[in-house]
């Protein structure tokens, strides 16, 4: 309901630069057969370095503006298949109105079964990345990489859940 609403779309702080200038990240989407069921998963885009560009309240911007150089980025890997949010923002809706679905979402986006990871890169001035987020649907093993969408070839990055992060502090 609100995964692709109005978050923002510049991840740098001052004032808007022009496109040639910047480089851009986008959300990744994937498509994958688990257990006989055609479902997918995408990488939202939560927080760039220190800005925050997306939460489930105002919305997972699809595309992100930022300077070129080194950024790591925070991703909400959304499993379909293992997400309750949706359903209950519209059941709450169908009893509640908006607020019954805010209600209501927010207590299923709370004890949701998703993951969030940090991913490291290099950015290049003009050019255009896709991060994605790609489960093994045998092993359920999770892949977070970044694409030059030029060439559709991986770049290097590095990754990290992040509540591993949070542990080593």
């Amino acid at each position: 309901m609100t995964f692709y609403s109005c978050g923002s779309t510049k991840g740098y702080v001052g004032p808007r630069l022009e496109s040639t200038s910047l480089a851009t990240i986008n959300q990744g989407t994937n498509k994958l057969t688990i257990d006989k069921r055609k479902t997918q998963e995408t990488a939202l885009l939560i927080q760039v370095d220190s800005i925050s560009v997306g939460d489930y309240f105002k919305g997972y911007p699809t595309h992100c503006s930022i300077l070129p150089g080194s950024h790591t980025v925070e991703i909400r890997h959304l499993q379909k298949w293992n997400d309750h949010s949706t359903d209950a923002a519209i059941m709450g809706g169908l009893f509640g109105g908006i607020i019954g679905a805010a209600v209501a979402g927010s207590i299923a986006e709370s004890s949701n079964t998703h993951k969030h990871y940090l991913i490291t890169f290099d950015a290049v001035v003009g050019h255009s990345y896709t991060i994605k987020a790609v489960t093994d649907p045998e092993t359920l093993d999770v892949d977070i990489y970044v694409s030059d969408d030029s060439n559709g070839e991986r770049i290097e990055s590095t990754f990290v859940l992040k509540e591993d992060e949070k542990r080593k502090e």
